[in-house]
């Protein structure tokens, strides 16, 4: 039994690969208009043709303005390193 193929007829071809900055701006638009929900429908809303985990992902770790980068501060890494002592590595 053969599985129906995802680019059939009438369904858009979805992207994949590198994010252009469009794709950024027309994602980070549309979840700061209307925040985050179901992400099967995100990209039909937002204009692009990406599924709905690559935009989860997108957003998540490279677009969501609370995100974080660059080093640990002293103290952060001073907590790591006194959980570890207790913890270990499992």
């Amino acid at each position: 039994m053969e599985r129906p193929s995802s680019g059939g007829l009438g369904q858009p071809k979805l992207r994949k690969g590198l994010w252009s900055p469009e794709e950024d701006e027309k994602l980070y638009n549309h979840i700061i208009r209307h925040g985050v929900g179901c992400w099967s429908s995100v990209p039909r809303l937002a204009g692009l043709h990406r599924c709905g985990k690559s935009c989860r992902l997108r957003w998540l770790n490279y677009l969501r303005p609370n995100l974080r980068r660059g080093s640990f501060s002293q103290q952060e890494e001073d907590h790591i390193i006194a959980l570890h002592q207790i913890l270990g590595n499992s």
